[in-house]
């Protein structure tokens, strides 16, 4: 990985992800042929990798992720609808529409994780742990057999932060 690359993932760790309602009357579930050719690897979830749920803002309440398509922006996205902020969604990550061939997202259950740079793949930055340590679900978002992230909910900044994994 470039040191460019290295450094808009370290700047990007630091952002915390805003909690800002979105319209998400343009965002559709992905038909088969957006999800490409070969999406076997899919079935191994009965939601397609497509859809995780559990109670990512530690309210009580069950919250939804799912990777949705944007046809008039041509843009696929991670969206999560918290419930107890009255089904406020809020848009995580957005890309090009191609990417959801290989792009999912699955629940992570609370633990501890080795992080990217706990792995070694870069120097922690500051405020980037060696060791992810979830008291609640968070969300995998990962591209098949490549890079992933985690979005792991704050409290503090009432918004989620990126959390890399793997690259």
């Amino acid at each position: 990985m470039n040191k460019l690359k290295r450094m808009l993932i370290a700047l990007a760790l630091l952002l915390p992800m805003e909690l800002h309602a979105q319209d998400i009357t343009d965002w559709r579930k992905p038909d088969n042929k957006e999800l490409g050719s070969d999406y076997s690897w899919r079935k191994e979830a009965p939601e397609l990798f497509l859809t995780a749920k559990a109670d990512f803002d530690g309210d009580g309440k069950a919250d939804t992720a799912r990777l949705l398509i944007n046809g008039k922006k041509n843009q696929m996205g991670l969206l999560v609808t918290l419930a107890a902020k009255r089904n406020a969604s809020i848009l995580l990550e957005a890309t090009d529409k191609k990417e959801i061939t290989n792009m999912g997202i699955k629940t992570v259950k609370p633990g501890q994780y080795k992080t990217a740079c706990g792995k070694g793949y870069w120097d922690c930055k500051k405020g980037e742990p060696e060791i992810l340590k979830l008291k609640q679900p968070a969300i995998d978002f990962f591209a098949y057999e490549s890079a992933n992230s985690y979005f792991v909910w704050d409290k503090k900044a009432n918004a989620f932060k990126r959390i890399w994994m793997s690259d």
